[in-house]
């Protein structure tokens, strides 16, 4: 049984020594009975009431978000390229397809700096 020292008396030869989580005591007890063992802490069990945090798998998730922005830039270039020809069509200012133009190179920035930053939050 291993005890732990709740009190040393005065000359520090006799201490008072209890064992953890009881109210088991004992008094003045003399220093050279007591064999001092190193103190491990205690092992950590998880609680059976809440459900363990997830193990994420960076690789997959950095794959399946990049086939995401391809697809996803691929289709909004192609609808803008679209957009961009029927405005010509139309006879529309060139300062609207411009915009557009800035559309699809705001949308390409966007993708690379969220792709990014979740890389990096995956990675700590």
């Amino acid at each position: 049984m291993v005890y732990e020292i709740l009190k040393v008396h005065h000359g520090g030869e006799e201490v008072d020594i209890h064992v953890p989580g009881t109210n088991l005591t004992r008094f003045r007890m003399p220093l050279e009975r007591i064999t001092f063992v190193e103190r491990k802490p205690p092992t950590r069990t998880s609680n059976p009431f809440t459900s363990p945090e997830p193990v994420i798998d960076a690789a997959e998730v950095l794959e399946r978000i990049d086939i995401i922005r391809r697809e996803n830039l691929r289709r909004s270039d192609d609808d803008i390229d679209i957009l961009k020809s029927y405005l010509k069509t139309q006879g529309a200012p060139k300062a609207a397809i411009e915009v557009l133009e800035q559309l699809t190179v705001d949308l390409h920035k966007s993708w690379s700096v969220a792709s990014k930053r979740v890389e990096q939050l995956l990675k700590h």
